[in-house]
């Protein structure tokens, strides 16, 4: 086990506190507290700063609790689609969050800068994450890296969790619905003693699938504590352990390039493999201390042990793969044991000055970070001329014969380390607001390879600065302009390093907050640049190399109306180009980054008539490449809709239906390859009874 999971680093977490949500803190007003409060929400918060939107010099969506209630959500994948220029990548058969952002995907493993209360979540083999624990969801779009150390050019995606407040409060859930579906959710909190008040969150689930042979369960448990012993002092820990079960499935087979060309419910793995299994312990702290005159600081650590074992049957690539006959494959079959720890810390000063008739915000801080994973990886593979365990594509017959062991194919242990110092100062000056940062950042990754004995290092530094501007014209509009740059390590494949991916990007916009903010909005026209990006190859994923450059541009628009406790309205669309610009393999020149579409959009409504609430939306995703290869293969553009319907039976009972896919449309969700081909569900109806108290 790693250094990290020591009884002395669990300690030092549970002596600090966790990074708590700025809605449940909005609520929180005891003694001498107020101060600390606005400290850590803007902590909390991926902005950073204490700034209301309107002035923030870059496009921000967030999606609040009130959102969140209206939508009623289980993951956070179910919010994507309202996130706008959010476009859903593979997700490794269900078993993690994956998406790009404004056409940039990330790691291919680690997907994009998915940060929990500005803390990153991307380490290790994470489960989809659990709405349960959510409060609200900031998306941040374009540069990042003066306070984000991954610094996506795209954005990044901020999940700020719930914390404890010191009055009671209780909620519980009960659904069921298609496919055996059933979910049961609890959320207590208040005061334990004065200054100290704690939460308890827990879900189990468990749910068959519109996919033959696939199911699944959940168990979550999530505790946190917040404790304020004297003016200007508050500690906050936070925790969660989930378990999470679930056939590996990659999808369906496109047969002659038609994506669905198969019946959608068709598994083309073994049953007998059974389920993966996950298992996750974080935890995150936080200490907030009031220095007086406008000085604060924060010191913080967030630490996650994760697992993720099983067997997985899938079919193969290249001539391996899909058979001439068009209806036969051949398959791998795998063994995955994964093992990750990560430990971050976080120290920075807080700092507000009027100088010269201006008024600062300043940050300074410096953070560290140690991963490490075990990657152990067994696969059984056919030959291009004698694939292995053929299947019928239309007719399938499992366990025709014993299934091979899988020798082993990947051993190998990873170390990454990180050290950055960063600083950031908004500047207020009249109608303008001006952002200026910079983060230094080093970067080590080694890797030793079990199988072949080598050892590889990766060592890249240097400093991502970023400027943005705001300028308001009256009350009720703003205009912005942002730049910044981006540096990311490419993680080792245990045979070859690769150099640093590098970024860029700029982004103009307006913003506005019209009929007492009852209407809001922003639109924004984007450019963004990268280069040394990894890319898989057609035949094997597992052998990378790196792309010249890539380059994503368009524009998007997002509209908000609310009116309270009587009607919500909130819509995005973006259209953008995401492209391959430059590489060594000139036929990757020209082609579109896979699963981005040029156009997506949704909307979403809800009224309240009295009791009853009504809602629905609709979700657009125009055409797309369905593989980073550079062939002709597309996944078909898609509609499809929602609708819901709530009644409050009584004051403290609520009886809700979902209906997702309305007129059951047959789409394709994501796409690594045409072998991996990821099928929306079909029409599904959910029914929820919740309770508040």
């Amino acid at each position: 086990m790693f250094a990290s999971t020591s009884r002395a680093r669990r300690a030092l977490l549970v002596l600090l506190a966790g990074t708590a949500a700025e809605p449940a803190l909005a609520q929180e007003r005891m003694p001498h507290d107020d101060i600390v409060v606005t400290a850590r929400a803007a902590n909390a918060s991926i902005l950073g700063a204490d700034v209301p939107p309107l002035a923030y010099p870059q496009s921000v969506r967030v999606l609040d609790r009130e959102v969140l209630d209206a939508v009623n959500p289980t993951r956070l994948a179910d919010l994507f689609d309202l996130a706008g220029g959010v476009s859903r990548q593979n997700d490794f058969g269900g078993l993690w969050d994956k998406v790009a952002i404004r056409g940039f995907a990330g790691d291919e493993n680690a997907g994009p800068d998915i940060r929990v209360n500005r803390f990153s979540g991307n380490f290790g083999f994470n489960a989809p994450v659990d709405a349960a624990t959510i409060e609200r969801v900031e998306i941040l779009k374009g540069a990042t890296a003066a306070l984000s150390g991954l610094g996506e050019p795209g954005g990044a995606i901020n999940i700020v969790t719930k914390a404890p407040i010191d009055t009671f409060q209780g909620a519980a859930d009960v659904s069921v619905g298609s496919w055996n579906s059933w979910r049961g959710t609890a959320d207590v909190t208040g005061p334990l003693a004065a200054g100290l008040s704690a939460r308890l969150i827990g879900v189990a689930e468990g749910h068959d699938s519109f996919r033959d042979h696939v199911d699944g369960s959940r168990r979550l448990i999530a505790p946190s504590l917040a404790w304020s012993p004297g003016a200007g002092l508050r500690l906050l820990y936070q925790a969660e352990y989930m378990r999470n079960t679930s056939v590996l499935d990659r999808g369906v087979a496109a047969v002659g390039g038609n994506a669905r060309g198969m019946d959608r419910a068709t598994f083309l793995g073994e049953p007998v493999d059974g389920h993966v299994v996950q298992n996750s312990f974080w935890q995150q702290g936080s200490l907030f201390a009031d220095l007086g005159k406008d000085l604060r600081l924060e010191l913080a650590a967030n630490q996650r042990d994760g697992s993720l074992r099983g067997f997985g049957t899938m079919v193969d690539f290249g001539p391996r793969g899909l058979q001439p006959d068009g209806r036969t494959a051949g398959r791998d079959r795998r063994y995955h044991d994964f093992v990750w720890n990560d430990l971050s810390l976080r120290a920075e000063l807080t700092a507000k000055a009027d100088l010269l008739g201006m008024a600062h915000d300043l940050r300074i801080g410096v953070d560290r970070v140690r991963y490490g994973m075990d990657f152990v990886l067994d696969r059984a593979r056919g030959t291009p001329t004698r694939p292995l365990l053929p299947i019928d594509l239309f007719d399938p017959v499992y366990a025709q014969g014993p299934l091979p062991v899988p020798p082993r194919f990947a051993s190998r242990h990873s170390w990454y380390r990180s050290e950055s110092v960063y600083a950031q100062d908004l500047i207020s000056a009249g109608p303008f607001t001006l952002l200026l940062g910079a983060r230094w950042n080093s970067f080590r990754e080694t890797v030793v390879n079990r199988l072949t004995a080598a050892r590889l290092e990766t060592v890249d530094k240097g400093i991502t600065p970023r400027a943005a501007l705001t300028w308001k014209a009256g009350d009720a509009l703003a205009f912005y302009a942002s730049w910044g740059q981006s540096l990311r390590l490419n993680p080792s494949d245990g045979t070859s390093t690769f150099n640093a991916e590098r970024s860029e990007s700029v982004e103009v916009g307006v913003k506005w907050a019209l009929f007492g903010q009852r209407l809001t909005g922003q639109a924004a026209l984007f450019d963004m640049i990268k280069r040394n990006v990894l890319n898989p190859n057609a035949i094997d994923p597992f052998e990378r190399t790196q792309i010249g450059r890539q380059r994503s541009r368009g524009g998007e628009i997002e509209l908000n109306w609310k009116m309270a406790h009587d009607m919500l309205v909130t819509g995005t669309y973006t259209h953008l180009q995401a492209r391959v610009r430059n590489d060594v393999n000139s036929a990757l020149i020209g082609t579109a980054l896979n699963n981005v579409p040029d156009d997506m959009g949704s909307l979403f409504v809800e009224k309240t008539l009295g009791r009853v609430a009504l809602g629905g939306g609709v979700t657009h995703v125009g055409r797309r490449a369905g593989d980073p290869f550079g062939t002709s293969y597309r996944l078909p553009a898609y509609t499809i809709a929602r609708a819901n319907l709530s009644v409050a039976v009584t004051r403290r009972l609520t009886v809700r239906a979902d209906v997702d896919n309305l007129f059951d449309t047959y789409y394709i969700a994501s796409s690594y390859a045409n072998v991996w081909t990821m099928p929306g569900a079909p029409r599904s109806v959910r029914v929820t009874a919740s309770t508040r108290f």
